[in-house]
């Protein structure tokens, strides 16, 4: 009988599992090129981990020891996975082969940290396995063992320095099936006094706003990485910017002055970004740098009193968004809509009372698309079956419909 690990047994103290980073107040370091690292051994490396039915697993490992006293220094470290402990030749370098000739051996898991603890998330572990073993849904094994290891490096301007790989752990793993696809665009959402309801919580459309997707950006197929934007006026209130998964330690917050968003990356909490003097802003986070920018914007754009959603759901009446902004001038609408199995609807923003001023997109009637930039008079957006989280920003026409 299969000895499975269930979430409960791996949500123990990561204090008690693992040895904590090194450190050191040496504020001149002299970098020098480690030897070795240690990825300590899990609490669950005797057991068979049921990936399907655990949601994540602990990680953690020594410090490399960049700099002559071990003085500290943000290293990036990456995980990575595979079935038959080779590292040869990752799923990236064998799907840039077109001819398909290029066989992986192992993969990177698409989030990396700068922190000597990772939890890693059962999905992302499991799709890296599918990815290396090619599975058709039948193909599956009831049991495979994966190794896994960490690779640290210096990250600078996009170029990885000094890389160092730790040693290697073997684990047994329960894997499922997981059709692969191109991985959808990371995407943030703002909270705070004057967003939505102002009730600060993880609740899309309702209380936290996502981010617009770019129709025109090269999101990365692999991780989804890239870049979000968000433009509308600010009054002076305070926010955040949250990730998917609500992960307070791991949202944006102030960089200690106006118009300034840091990564907080489990560090203590500098508090709530503003922006002063109040106006318009255009908020841009790239996702795989996990860096934000706050612009001020030199716009006079017309405000609307109230922009709706009409379409084939409602009869091609008025349907009112929300406006983002919970109390003054505001240019962007939420909706939350739930779209019947096998349905498809279709839909144009508009303003309140008339069809004089309303925006559509698509090269024809019902063309689903998730996110676009939507022209006055365009064609009636599709919407497929889910439920979904629909933000447009009158100023420019663009929208973006999320996954809920």
């Amino acid at each position: 009988m299969k000895n499975k690990l269930l979430l409960g047994a791996l949500l123990i103290s990561t204090a008690s599992l693992f040895t904590a980073c090194s450190d050191d107040n040496d504020s001149n370091p002299s970098l020098v090129q480690p030897t070795e690292f240690t990825l300590n051994t899990p609490a669950y490396v005797n057991e068979t981990v049921d990936l399907q039915a655990t949601s994540e697993l602990q990680l953690s490992w020594s410090q490399p020891k960049y700099t002559a006293n071990n003085a500290p220094l943000q290293v990036t470290y990456e995980i990575q996975v595979s079935p038959d402990n080779k590292f040869t030749v990752s799923t990236d370098e064998a799907a840039a082969d077109e001819s398909g000739a290029t066989i992986a051996d192992y993969a990177n898991i698409a989030r990396t940290t700068t922190k000597c603890t990772y939890t890693l998330l059962s999905s992302d572990l499991d799709k890296a396995l599918v990815q290396i073993k090619k599975w058709k849904e039948d193909e599956v094994p009831d049991e495979q063992t994966a190794f896994l290891r960490i690779n640290a490096f210096i990250m600078e301007n996009d170029v990885r320095l000094n890389s160092l790989v730790s040693n290697t752990i073997e684990l047994k793993f329960n894997p499922y099936y997981i059709e692969l696809k191109d991985a959808a665009p990371i995407m943030w959402y703002l909270v705070g006094n004057n967003i939505l309801d102002g009730g600060w919580s993880n609740n899309p459309g309702v209380s936290s706003l996502p981010m617009f997707l770019q129709s025109d950006y090269p999101y990365d197929k692999a991780t989804g990485q890239g870049e979000i934007t968000y433009l509308n006026y600010f009054n002076t209130d305070g926010w955040k910017i949250q990730p998917q998964d609500f992960n307070w330690d791991l949202g944006f917050m102030s960089g200690g002055a106006a118009n300034t968003a840091v990564y907080r990356n489990g560090e203590g909490d500098a508090g709530n970004i503003w922006c002063e003097p109040e106006g318009y802003y255009k908020v841009t986070v790239n996702t795989k740098t996990n860096e934000c920018t706050i612009v001020p914007q030199d716009i006079t754009p017309k405000v609307f009193a109230q922009i709706c959603m009409s379409g084939s759901f409602n009869g091609w009446s008025d349907t009112d968004m929300t406006p983002a902004n919970k109390s003054g001038e505001n240019h962007v609408w939420a909706f939350v809509m739930e779209v019947p199995a096998g349905e498809t609807v279709e839909m144009k923003f508009k303003e309140a009372g008339s069809w004089d001023t309303n925006w559509g997109y698509g090269n024809f009637d019902g063309e689903v698309n998730t996110c676009g930039k939507a022209t006055g008079g365009g064609k009636n957006i599709g919407i497929a079956e889910g439920t979904w989280v629909i933000v447009f920003n009158d100023i420019t026409g663009e929208f973006s419909i999320i996954a809920k």
